[in-house]
């Protein structure tokens, strides 16, 4: 394995990009500090309708960390996303590499004047979170195609409860810390994920009985 060590510093630890048995792979800091999210190279996962570019979701991730963090300005200035080639893996590199640096910085910034424990213990905004949500669909799900294969009009057939009507029933409900979520029919977990780290539920549990769910 060889390792390749980027001047930033990310909580102490320094941040690496590494290249494992030959692969090449793009590494991302966690913004609190946790594991990074590595990505292996190339970017495209899937095929044909269902052709999947993960460049445009580092990207994305990127920009809703530094939106979240109130750091856009500072995305801004530092990083051209408008010249970044998804295929290129010297573009990405050089993304990755000012990204984790900039992290470095921020989270440095933050631990020196006390607030990054703070700052943890905000909950996510919607547009992170859905993001979030999305990119776990992506890497947890790796053939779509089997989703959905029920018989319709059959009893196995419902309906599928958006990102967006979750937060409206979050919105509109009294949720405390001694409540309990149970999603019955819970397809791949979405909303049970959603509900878990978009409130202060003490449990959320998800139920389904499908082999493929929807």
């Amino acid at each position: 394995m060889q390792d390749i060590k980027l001047k930033g510093a990310i909580g102490g630890h320094e941040s690496r990009k590494m290249l494992s048995g030959g692969e090449k792979s793009l590494l991302l800091q966690s913004p609190a500090g946790g594991e990074p999210l590595v990505y292996t190279w190339p970017l495209q996962i899937g095929s044909g309708s269902d052709k999947h570019d993960c460049g445009i979701d580092i990207i994305e991730t990127i920009r809703w960390v530094f939106e979240d963090m109130a750091q856009s300005k500072v995305a801004h200035e530092q990083l051209n996303f408008t010249d970044v080639k998804t295929t290129c893996y010297d573009s990405m590199t050089k993304l990755c590499d000012t990204y984790n640096e900039l992290i470095g910085r921020i989270i440095a910034g933050e631990r020196d004047s006390g607030t990054f424990e703070q700052r943890l213990n905000k909950t996510a905004t919607k547009g992170l979170l859905k993001h979030i949500l999305q990119q776990v669909y992506n890497g947890s799900v790796d053939d779509p195609d089997k989703l959905n294969q029920y018989e319709p009009f059959s009893p196995e057939v419902y309906g599928e409860t958006s990102y967006d009507l979750v937060c409206q029933m979050i919105d509109q409900i009294d949720i405390s810390p001694e409540d309990v979520f149970i999603d019955l029919g819970s397809g791949v977990g979405q909303v049970v994920l959603q509900m878990a780290a978009a409130t202060h539920t003490k449990i959320c549990l998800g139920i389904e009985r499908a082999e493929f769910p929807s």
